[in-house]
């Protein structure tokens, strides 16, 4: 009995630790938004960033489009 036991504990403690892992990442990516973290992504888009649409009358050439 106690060698089955033996056997079966590195495959435990994988799992657990995978489960720990796992519960973590997932209390991170779903847990609240701190404001701290909400008030910095604003700050980086802007309405005249350049990923404004290329279509746009108002939007100036870019260096990176080729005509053919």
């Amino acid at each position: 009995m106690i060698a089955d036991l033996e056997a079966l504990a590195p495959p435990l403690i994988m799992a657990a630790a995978f489960l720990f892992g796992l519960a973590m990442f997932l209390r991170r990516q779903l847990g609240p938004r701190r404001r701290e973290a909400e008030e910095g992504d604003e700050a980086d888009i802007r309405g005249d960033a350049s990923n404004a649409d290329p279509g746009d009358a108002t939007h100036g050439p870019s260096t990176d489009q080729h005509k053919v």
